[in-house]
């Protein structure tokens, strides 16, 4: 399992263009280096994403900043199969083109960096543009390299947000009242405890429900283990102190709850692939 990426290590664009799943569909907490659009053409499934989960199918939107930890989990088979756009792009790519309009580049920048409210967009009607939008860029990427490719590139993004931005007040406040689900919850505390040495037990008692119960819920909700999206988010956080911060990888996995060093690197390694060393030497190269 690779927990993160390095799609945009060498270039400021990925665009797979209705990536199709018939077979199993295993997905992973896991993140990007730049920003996500995820357009579903067909499939039914979830998403786990700012510790919410996110009922998917046909005509959702998904906006996913850089580093957002988030799973996708679909059920798919020959009958019912998994069908979606991908985009993934180095944000201060568009910057550029936007310097020229500065409310779009305001918004730009607030789906970029800011506290999102909303990140799940239901296309309903307009999922005929946003599909013939997608088709267009994957005919004409076929016809274009260079500048004309990266102009192209642009413009298909800005066509994108501004339809965001078209939606943005309709999405805030008309949203549907929902129920909380076992699985938030036990995300919120993860959240406020994975510095913590981790104790079912605790969590358990934390919810009043038994320790067997907790786990199935959990699994069967989003898909995966607490221990699974313990470790992701202990791991997102030490990839985060390694870019940000100058404390000595000896020390890192002290402050993300993982306190052997050797046990540390061991996971750290398993999960991106990389030794925590090397990640931030890596990062730090391509700055």
């Amino acid at each position: 399992m690779v927990f993160s990426d390095d799609i945009l290590k060498n270039r400021h664009l990925l665009f797979r263009y209705r990536d199709f799943s018939t077979g199993n569909y295993p997905g992973f907490y896991h993140y990007h280096r730049g920003i996500e659009l995820l357009f579903v053409h067909r499939g039914q499934g979830h998403i786990v994403l700012n510790r919410k989960l996110h009922p998917l199918e046909a005509g959702h939107l998904v906006f996913i900043q850089p580093f957002q930890l988030h799973r996708l989990h679909f059920e798919v088979s020959d009958q019912s199969p998994y069908e979606r756009t991908i985009l993934n792009f180095e944000p201060t790519s568009i910057l550029p083109f936007l310097r020229s309009f500065p409310i779009a580049l305001r918004f730009f920048e607030h789906m970029w960096k800011d506290e999102l409210i909303n990140q799940v967009f239901r296309m309903g009607t307009d999922m005929t543009y946003i599909s013939t939008l997608l088709e267009r860029f994957d005919d004409m990427k076929q016809e274009q390299d260079g500048a004309d490719y990266q102009e192209a590139t642009a413009m298909m993004i800005i066509h994108l947000f501004h339809y965001l931005q078209s939606q943005k007040e309709v999405v805030e406040f008309q949203g549907v009242p929902r129920t909380e689900r076992h699985a938030e919850k036990i995300m919120q505390w993860v959240e406020e405890q994975y510095t913590n040495p981790f104790e079912l037990d605790e969590l358990a008692k934390e919810l009043h429900l038994s320790k067997h119960h907790v786990s199935h819920l959990f699994r069967t909700e989003t898909g995966s283990s607490i221990t699974e999206y313990v470790i992701a988010r202990r791991i997102r956080q030490a990839c985060w102190l390694l870019k940000t911060e100058s404390t000595p990888v000896e020390l890192i996995g002290s402050q993300v709850g993982i306190p052997h060093f050797s046990y540390f690197c061991r996971l750290f390694k398993k999960v991106t692939g990389v030794t925590p060393k090397q990640f931030r030497n890596s990062y730090r190269s391509s700055i």
